[in-house]
């Protein structure tokens, strides 16, 4: 339990005003209750692999911020890594897309018109709240080779069912959770230890001799992979 209740109710509210107020919103007094806490995942390493200047390897694509793997975060990313991430790679990028932009050809190429969305609202709800549900119980906070195996399945079968063409929002979301949380379980079940906020119950050792490096695929290597 989070108690805050020998502090000043005034000071409580002033120092952690948003917090203060979403629990308002449940009926509940950060300064006169304690307040249940639950582990979450904050948030997972790697990313898009980028040179110095936020270039990837696909023309045209850039990437900077927490999605990039720029090599200055390690096995735990950190609040001032990211505020570097995005000073420094962030204002790179800006300087190396107008530069590829001058360099780009006058008239792009038309964009296809997509086809009609395949699926219900009330499929896609289904298919949000089962990845949800998958991603927080198989590939959480800890993980095993049996478990990551089972979400890696159902996770591809989800994002083979969403990989087409459609003009909504949600539905193009759906397919790019479906696709991180692919690349996320995956990169995890290959992992065979712990490291950092990557914990394996049945690999519970942290192996320089065989790990201590960053693991880079493309989709295709990886699903011949793992």
């Amino acid at each position: 339990m989070l108690d805050l209740t020998a502090l000043d109710p005034d000071f409580v509210e002033a120092r952690f005003p948003m917090i203060h107020s979403t629990l308002k919103t449940y009926g509940i007094d950060l300064a006169k209750e304690p307040v249940l806490v639950l582990p979450a995942a904050h948030y997972c390493m790697g990313g898009v692999r980028t040179d110095r200047w936020a270039r990837t390897s696909l023309p045209g694509l850039f990437a900077a911020g927490e999605v990039a793997c720029t090599g200055v975060h390690g096995a735990n990313r950190l609040a001032s890594n990211s505020l570097l991430e995005g000073l420094v790679f962030g204002g790179r990028c800006g300087e190396a897309m107008i530069e590829a932009d001058a360099e780009m050809p006058g008239d792009a190429p038309p964009i296809p018109d997509p086809a009609p969305c395949p699926q219900t609202a009330e499929w896609m709800e289904e298919k949000r709240a089962l990845l949800t549900d998958l991603m927080w119980r198989r590939v959480g906070i800890e993980r095993c080779g049996s478990t990551l195996a089972e979400a890696l399945t159902k996770l591809r079968e989800l994002r083979a069912a969403t990989d087409t063409i459609a003009p909504d929002r949600d539905w193009l979301q759906l397919r790019n959770m479906a696709l991180t949380g692919e690349l996320i379980a995956a990169f995890a079940l290959l992992r065979e230890e712990s490291r950092g906020a990557h914990f394996r119950t049945d690999f519970t050792e942290t192996d320089d001799e065989h790990w201590r490096r960053h693991q880079v695929f493309t989709l295709d290597e990886l699903g011949k992979t793992v």
